[in-house]
């Protein structure tokens, strides 16, 4: 479970078979789900303990259709099936009786008409729910045939003559289960970054899913551990840090460096090491920040490294001192708020600029570029932000800094040491959005 989500009873599965559309669609989505079961060990996997599983379309079908006992008596049982263009699904599924005809969209490119239409509607006798958060045009694309409608099940689509249907839920099946089944297929080309109404249609469908199932997933409280690492200074103790965090859901507590270990991390939501630390024993403890990275924490760096003692990381760069324009730091990119309260010129300290950086670092791959430092010509990236990648994409998020120590800044204006309070605030509020950045 991510260290940074709070403890639930109920969770949402999610099966692959490993084809890259499900997998990135997974991690778009990461934030809303709860675990990735690979189908080739479904057998090994206890569904009861979960109350929906989805099954993305573009599935091995084949492979599948071995799991059919386990999955039927899921739904028995009181389990949430929900799959998605599953071909020959009609065939193995016996918790109710489906009956499917191959009837695709009459014109494929139907969207390239100067009239385009689709040959489909949301029926509003009965009125599906999910109609109400998902609009037509966000489930109109193409399907892959249509479900005979069934006296146990609501259609929230339909073919416009009412033949047939795309979407039939089974709220209310024997044994407290639920099944829904569609013919479309929103995965492939949302992992595929092809046809932007499939990306609408999940950007929907996953909180419209939890809600059904009651899970709350907003993180409240939240801990970050301050790194004390240099000792007689105010790096030490931090004046005010704490304090900043008042009105927030945020707690700050402080621990020495030398002492860093896996009970502190697994309490942490959000670790924050300031520029004056010892990067030997960080490297030294590269697998513990790894591992802590790979379950959902944040960590803040504030750093100039002289070594990589963490494996994404790369040399500190000076940049050129003059003009002194150099070292001034502008905004690029703020996709998650971090700068919305700091003024201009935010980053001279006691009004001496370059003291909040004076250079930069090489960024991983997939990292977004925050702030530029060096002449306007050839900007650097002051800071950056970067997603520790892992297969299930709720890796921690690393916002790099660097330079100096971010508490100081910035020393006049309302919020004072409020920058690191906000980029706190808003790692813990990204919810998968640096997927689609």
């Amino acid at each position: 479970m991510n260290a940074i989500l709070p403890t639930r009873t109920k969770k949402i599965a999610y099966l692959t078979w490993g084809c890259a559309s499900q997998l990135t669609s997974y991690q778009d989505f990461a934030h809303l789900l709860d675990d990735m079961v690979y189908l080739r060990e479904l057998e090994t996997c206890d569904l009861g303990q979960y109350a929906a599983v989805v099954i993305p379309d573009s599935m091995d079908a084949v492979t599948i259709r071995r799991y059919a006992a386990q999955l039927n008596a899921y739904v028995r049982n009181g389990g949430f099936l929900v799959a998605f263009s599953c071909k020959g699904i009609h065939e193995w599924i016996d918790v109710v009786e489906l009956k499917m005809r191959p009837i695709d969209a009459k014109d494929w490119l139907w969207w390239t008409k100067p009239q385009p239409y689709l040959e489909i509607k949301q029926p509003e006798e009965p009125r599906h729910p999910i109609c109400d958060v998902i609009p037509l045009k966000d489930m109109s694309w193409h399907w892959f045939g249509v479900f005979d409608h069934h006296p146990e099940a609501i259609s929230a689509l339909d073919l416009d003559d009412d033949s047939g249907s795309l979407f039939l839920d089974f709220p209310k099946l024997p044994g407290g289960g639920r099944l829904i089944v569609s013919t479309l297929d929103p995965h492939v080309h949302n992992g595929e970054r092809f046809m932007p109404a499939c990306a609408r249609f999940l950007k929907a469908f996953y909180p419209w899913l939890n809600r059904e199932l009651g899970i709350v997933r907003e993180t409240e409280d939240f801990t970050v551990t301050y790194l004390q690492c240099y000792e007689d200074s105010e790096e030490w103790s931090a004046p005010g840090f704490a304090e900043s965090f008042e009105g927030t859901c945020g707690c700050v507590k402080f621990h020495p460096q030398y002492q860093l270990d896996a009970a502190v991390l697994a309490e942490t939501d959000i670790l924050f090491i300031p520029h004056i630390h010892d990067q030997f024993f960080l490297r030294e403890k590269q697998d513990l920040l790894l591992d802590y990275l790979a379950r959902g924490g944040h960590l803040i760096l504030c750093a100039e490294p002289a070594i990589p003692f963490l494996p994404f990381l790369h040399s500190f760069q000076a940049v050129p001192p003059r003009p002194f324009t150099n070292i001034q730091v502008r905004v690029r990119n703020d996709p998650l708020g971090f700068f919305k309260n700091m003024p201009e010129g935010f980053d001279g300290w006691q009004g001496i600029f370059g003291q909040y950086v004076r250079g930069w670092s090489t960024m991983p791959e997939g990292a977004i570029w925050l702030t530029d430092i060096g002449s306007a010509e050839d900007p650097k990236p002051a800071d950056w932000l970067w997603q520790y990648p892992t297969d299930h994409g709720r890796g921690g998020l690393v916002f790099m800094h660097n330079g100096d120590n971010m508490i100081r800044y910035p020393d006049r204006g309302p919020h004072k040491q409020g920058l690191v309070r906000d980029i706190c605030l808003g790692l813990m509020s990204h919810k998968g959005l640096l997927n689609r950045f």
